[in-house]
């Protein structure tokens, strides 16, 4: 009887035992760059390209992109003034 060792099958992303976050969004004092995107209903993609151009300042020196709740909050009131202005 032959034994074939046979490399493990990896898991999907899916079945990973991740650490959730069960602090809702409202209550959260900084977001990571996918929760700011929810949190300012945009892509992440777009977030991304708003700190490039320097819209949203993210926390300095840190591993991950945070923004702060106040961060986001002062962009979505800075676009509802740009907004009454343009109509």
């Amino acid at each position: 009887m032959s034994t074939t060792n046979k490399p493990k099958e990896p898991k999907p992303s899916s079945q990973w035992n991740r650490r959730k976050n069960t602090v809702p969004l409202n209550e959260r004092g900084a977001f990571q760059l996918a929760q700011a995107a929810d949190y300012l209903s945009l892509s992440i993609t777009t977030a991304r390209r708003l700190i490039t151009r320097g819209l949203l300042q993210p926390l300095p020196g840190i591993r991950h992109i945070l923004i702060e709740r106040a961060e986001c909050d002062r962009f979505l009131h800075a676009q509802r003034e740009l907004a009454k202005i343009a109509a």
